[in-house]
């Protein structure tokens, strides 16, 4: 009966049934008290366990493993390590499942260096070779950073099961190794998903979004069916990239296999879209499951706060508050970025307010830059200094950035440098601290301060990240630099651009020469603008896209400059087609001459 009450969770019964035996007066063998400790353990009720424990007249292994792990996965490692002493001072036998609840014991302590000395005891008495226990010392030796002596592990496995696999090729991967993950991955037998899955999640979530989806192909041309984590992480994956033909594709996929409805599915596909700029297919799909939970809402609001439609975000976030779903810190993150890309400073105040009086929840490191963003590119730089100086904890690197950033934009050189000073007494090797320094001195014309800057990042080693934009054509994707002449299409790619900067003029286009941060000519300056990475690559989609057609979508690794805003707003509308950027904060709609940032970003 007891064993039934463990299997249903049903721990009520289980303790009357406990309650029913004392009162009978009837004594339990070994193999009963064990049952009724891991009853205990299973419904995470330490203090009875323990008192059962006590109480036994006689112990073995599994009475102590069943306790250790139940202290372990309670984090009372204090009593689990006590209890694992205690087990060797009585001479209980060292079998496999006490190495396996050991090894994972210093794991969770984080004192894995300890793993060589276990291991030597394994090997003596023999249980090298047990997959339980080869496997724990592979997760193990992987947290010390030990990759051949984990690899010494795994090869000792006489019967590798697939987490053996799996824990193997995790190492690798958490080693920086993906050439030795690879070829794991190669050798292991691949006729269930979960390698599959495995493998692209580890790929998604290690910045190796190509390779993620590549090997998704691979597995569907292996005739392996998806489940809805593979799903999840092949369209994680295309989001990384910004990848929209392909994350289309998958969903569609979905269809197929009646996943699209799926929670954990729809609700990457709501990232997958809202990140590949595609806001209105991400709402459809965020209307169409049959479930959202916090997760959902989270990414819908986040995915209209990142194409600058506040509004939208702020409408969802009240329909969230109608539902059983209870919004947490991720939510308010969300909710914050919309007031801050949308500069709603009010409505930004009273939902910082709103979220420690209503909803009980303390404001973290995000919380706070959303609103030092929000004042200090509103202009208010002392209101955001002051927020800073008043965090209930040490200032974090990126409230110092929000308010440098905003220094730039108005401006202030004096509070900008105060920005940078604390920015770069915490990671003086700050790459991007530079570059905004050295851009609010060019912007003043402090040519000398410019210069300055300048020789310092070539004295730390440090270089300024290049300017990149991409888009993506028949499923290629093509790169530019500014000024770029590798392109095969360059003599095309120039041609449209003289054709723009003509047709431009005519709607009564002036180059912003101060979008230029640099001391040249004014008529290099023109030039120069001309060259940026994103009108190369807008030139090129013009070019290789018949009019009429879906939006050209251009991503782009830093911000967009205002003097380039400003002509694909033009350009919008001479052309008559829809262009979206995503810069490096926020997405950029650009159609019929306006933007959806209403030229707030």
């Amino acid at each position: 009966m007891l064993q039934r009450c463990i299997q249903n969770g049903d721990h009520l019964t289980g303790r009357a049934h406990h309650c029913a035996i004392l009162k009978t007066g009837n004594c339990l063998d070994l193999f009963a008290h064990n049952v009724l400790l891991n009853l205990y353990v299973n419904g995470k009720s330490l203090t009875d366990a323990r008192k059962v424990f006590d109480e036994m007249p006689e112990r073995n292994t599994i009475s102590f493993v069943t306790l250790i792990q139940g202290y372990a996965q309670s984090s009372d490692f204090v009593q689990a390590l006590d209890l694992f002493s205690r087990l060797h001072r009585e001479g209980q036998e060292l079998n496999p499942f006490v190495f396996t609840s050991a090894l994972k014991l210093l794991v969770a302590m984080e004192w894995a260096e300890l793993t060589p000395s276990i291991h030597s005891s394994i090997c003596k008495l023999g249980h090298e070779s047990n997959a339980f226990v080869g496997t724990a010392l592979v997760d193990s030796y992987s947290v010390s950073g030990l990759v051949d002596c984990a690899r010494r592990a795994f090869d000792g496995i006489l019967c590798k099961d697939m987490v053996s696999w799996t824990g193997m090729v995790a190492c690798y991967v958490k080693s920086g190794d993906s050439g030795d993950a690879s070829r794991i991955f190669q050798e292991m037998p691949k006729d269930d998903v979960v390698p599959w899955s495995f493998m692209i999640a580890r790929r998604a979530q290690s910045n190796m979004g190509k390779e993620a989806v590549e090997l998704f192909v691979q597995m569907r041309q292996a005739m392996v069916t998806p489940n809805q984590y593979t799903f999840a992480s092949a369209l994680c994956a295309c989001a990384s990239l910004a990848a929209l033909d392909p994350g289309t594709q998958i969903h569609c996929l979905t269809m197929k296999t009646t996943y699209d409805k799926n929670t954990v599915v729809g609700n990457a596909l709501i990232d997958m879209y809202a990140k590949c700029g595609s806001i209105k297919d991400a709402r459809l799909v965020f209307n169409g499951l049959t479930k959202n939970d916090e997760v959902s809402w989270n990414a819908m609001i986040s995915g209209y706060s990142m194409h600058g439609l506040g509004g939208e975000a702020l409408k969802v976030f009240d329909m969230m508050q109608e539902t059983d779903v209870r919004p947490n810190q991720m939510t308010f993150v969300g909710v914050l970025s919309a007031c801050s890309n949308g500069g709603l400073l009010s409505k930004g105040e009273a939902y910082f307010k709103s979220m420690i009086h209503d909803h009980g929840i303390e404001p973290c490191v995000e919380h706070y830059s959303c609103m030092v963003w929000l004042l200090g590119r509103l202009g208010h730089l002392d209101r955001a200094l002051k927020l800073i100086k008043e965090m209930p904890f040490e200032p974090s690197l990126m409230a110092w950035r929000a308010l440098l950033g905003a220094c730039v934009i108005h401006n202030d050189v004096e509070i900008g440098k105060l920005c940078a000073k604390h920015i770069l007494e915490i990671d003086p090797q700050d790459e991007s601290t530079h570059v905004l320094l050295s851009n609010m001195y060019a912007r003043t014309r402090r040519w000398a301060n410019v210069a300055t800057v300048r020789r310092s990042m070539k004295t730390k080693g440090l270089n300024k990240e290049p300017g990149l934009s991409w888009i993506e054509n028949q499923g290629t994707v093509h790169y530019f630099t500014v000024d770029d002449a590798s392109h095969p299409d360059k003599k095309m790619i120039y041609g449209m651009l003289e054709w723009l900067n003509m047709k431009t003029r005519q709607e009564s286009y002036s180059p912003d020469r101060n979008a230029v941060l640099r001391d040249i000519e004014d008529d290099q300056k023109e030039r120069h603008l001309w060259v940026h990475s994103e009108r190369l690559a807008l030139a090129f989609g013009l070019i290789k896209t018949p009019s009429g057609s879906s939006p050209i979508r251009i991503i782009k690794n830093l911000r967009i400059c205002a003097d380039c805003h400003a002509v694909m707003k033009l350009i919008s509308k001479i052309v008559k087609r829809d262009i979206i950027v995503r810069d490096m904060n926020r997405f950029h709609h650009f159609e019929n001459g306006l933007c959806s940032c209403g030229d707030y970003w």
